[in-house]
């Protein structure tokens, strides 16, 4: 069914905000209109999410796409099975004043409303905590107007958090922050106007290459059907004016401002874009999945015009840099919305996922679209199957690409043949990092790899570069044995160190973003050689214990806390405990290292279930990117296990 608006009547009340009440087209509704889309050649668009009012979207650490509206919820989407569309729209928070600006940051999510910005913690780690109650509202002092209300926020390379701040008008003389772009720290602290003379913009990103911020920004109304022009800027530094109110584009000028002159000179635009055509958020594409040719190149929403006498906008535009990281050209590069005059959808934001498809917020239809280059259908599962001709794989951690890293020990003590491999989705295999000691424990956070090697923990890139990011010396005493790792939403890693044969310097230590580590517990905690770790809530620890079967939970408190960390006792019998992963639907597996079992349980102190044996050496087990297979190492046996478990 075709499903279309009238320009007119729907255009004026979205351009005035969350006070509106649309209905939104049903998921069925826009699948039937994708073909009306005019798609460059071997480019796919697909209905990823409904999410009503989609607008500004952030991507969390383990994928979640977490969204913003113009009204008053905030979503996290969720993909749990990897195939390209989400299998969950949460709602986060429901009380918000124009809740349009997300962005992530060290595990925190920011939400900008119309007056205020708040940070609420981890939300990768549990889309049920109490977010309300956990709001720290870390700036309050946005102009609480609703013309050009909807903050656009943003963290740069300097770790600083930008915001637009709209001009409450058409045309007016900006008081205070108004038409302005602030930065700030991560808190909220040292807060600094930016950019001066930025009209309404609803959109910005730093050029690769350069770190430059750059920011489209709406045209003034009523001056005509074509002037003023909509604009893509570049501010290389702070303190720069973009011309609001004196000029629109690059020279176009209100009337009653022609006489008046800027208070400092006036950055002209990078590029000009057809005006009206209401350019809201985009991004440098830096995927692999895009043809070469696409690598820099920004990618604009076009919302699309709402009193032109012919509307235009609608579509995605091209914007293609040169090798000095000048505009070069601009092309559309997807449009379709608009249909004689009238439109089924208005793009609103885009967001590049780690698999370097693009996702793309529709706040009129109340979807997102997924926009992907060369992609058949999904790969067949490989469950069941083997990876074999490995040499001791330890552990093992699955990108959400479908790519499975795994520690591969070598020869046992012998310094140097450790090694990081890749197995691709068609089982094939390299090697990613070598020069390795004896590596076990592997995670993943932020597209990088976090590695327990004997007495120091190691972060790999994707491009198998290596950091020590813990020495032996960093430390409380030197580490034995270093076993697992588990990082939490705000990226703090945790390692386990079994100790001796006989748990002696046994150990679980803290390693926080700033490189400080902290022992959590020591070998007097009742834990005789602690392995697999995992996240069982915030400060909370699930423990595997390798010397004697037994399962725990370890609470403890920020370092500053007098209170020590708390021992609970959950289970006992997994011989030579080993990996501990849940599922998607919270079911927990227990590996046994000495015995090569693996167990299922419905909750940690559960009788648990026995669902695989036979294993020479079960280790630190893990799930497959779609979450239906269990992958287990069989360090002795040379070989990665798919066992199916959905």
């Amino acid at each position: 069914m075709k499903k279309c608006i009238n320009l007119i009547r729907i255009m004026v009340a979205l351009s005035l905000g969350a006070g509106a009440s649309l209905a939104y087209a049903d998921a069925k509704d826009v699948e039937a209109n994708l073909s009306r889309l005019k798609v460059p050649a071997g480019f796919k668009v697909e209905v990823y999410a409904e999410v009503p009012g989609a607008r500004q979207m952030a991507l969390g650490t383990a994928g979640t796409v977490y969204v913003g509206t113009r009204g008053n919820k905030v979503y996290a989407v969720v993909d749990k099975n990897k195939d390209h569309k989400a299998d969950q729209v949460v709602t986060l928070m429901d009380d918000l004043s124009v809740g349009n600006g997300v962005a992530m940051h060290n595990g925190n999510l920011y939400v900008a409303e119309q007056n205020r910005i708040a940070r609420y913690a981890a939300p990768d780690f549990d889309l049920n905590l109490p977010f309300k109650q956990m709001r720290e509202v870390i700036y309050d002092k946005l102009p609480n107007k609703a013309h050009h209300g909807w903050r656009y926020i943003s963290f740069g390379p300097d770790n600083k958090l930008y915001v637009t701040v709209g001009a409450p008008c058409n045309i007016c003389d900006p008081q205070g922050v108004e038409a302005s772009i602030l930065r700030m720290d991560p808190d909220g602290g040292h807060v600094e106007t930016f950019a001066k003379g930025v009209r309404n913009s609803v959109g910005m990103d730093f050029q690769p290459g350069t770190g430059v911020l750059h920011f489209t920004d709406n045209g003034m109304d009523m001056m005509g059907d074509d002037i003023p022009h909509d604009e893509l800027n570049a501010a290389p530094k702070a303190g720069l004016h973009f011309g609001f109110p004196y000029f629109g584009g690059r020279d176009a000028r209100p009337k009653e401002w022609q006489n008046k002159k800027p208070p400092q000179d006036v950055t002209p635009p990078v590029v000009e874009f057809q005006a009206h055509s209401a350019n809201l958020g985009f991004k440098f594409y830096t995927g692999k999945q895009f043809p070469a040719e696409y690598q820099g190149n920004a990618i604009v929403a076009q919302h699309g015009s709402w009193n032109r006498s012919q509307p235009v906008g609608y579509q995605l535009m091209r914007v293609v840099f040169d090798e000095h990281h000048q505009p070069k050209s601009t092309e559309v590069f997807i449009d379709g919305w608009l249909n004689d005059g009238e439109a089924w959808g208005r793009p609103t934001d885009v967001l590049q996922l780690n698999d370097g498809s693009l996702l793309v917020s529709d706040d009129y239809s109340g979807v997102i679209y997924r926009i992907s280059y060369g992609e058949k259908n999904a790969p067949v599962s490989s469950a069941g199957k083997k990876i074999t001709g490995l040499k001791m794989p330890e552990s093992a951690i699955a990108h959400s690409d479908g790519r499975i890293f795994v520690t591969e020990i070598g020869e046992f003590g012998k310094n140097g043949d450790g090694k990081i491999t890749v197995i691709n989705q068609d089982g094939s295999t390299k090697t990613l990092a070598d020069g390795l000691n004896d590596p076990k424990g592997i995670d993943l956070f932020n597209d990088q790899l976090y590695i327990a090697d004997v007495d120091h923990v190691v972060r790999v890139g994707l491009d198998g570069s290596k950091t020590i990011i813990a020495k032996p010396a960093d430390f409380q005493q030197k580490p034995i044995f270093l076993n697992d790792i588990e990082i939490d939403g705000l990226g703090n890693v945790y390692v386990s160190d079994s100790g001796d044969d006989n748990g002696k310097h046994a150990a679980i230590y803290k390693i926080a973003p700033n490189g400080k580590v902290t022992q959590i517990i020591n070998d007097q905690s009742g834990i005789k050689r602690p392995n697999g770790l995992l996240m069982d809530g915030p400060n909370k620890l699930l423990v595997a214990d390798f010397g004697n079967g037994k399962l725990f939970q370890v609470v403890f408190n920020e370092p500053s806390a007098k209170a020590k960390a708390t021992v609970t006792l959950l289970n006992s019998g997994f011989g030579g405990a080993d990996g501990l992963v849940r599922d998607t639907d919270g079911l927990l597996y227990v590996s046994d290292w000495a015995g090569g079992n693996v167990w299922q349980l419905s909750e940690p102190k559960a009788t648990p279930q026995l669902i695989s044996k036979g294993h020479q050496s079960a280790a630190d087990i893990t799930l497959s990117s779609d979450g239906k297979t269990l992958l287990i190492p069989d360090m002795k046996g040379g070989e990665l296990v798919y066992l199916p478990i959905k």
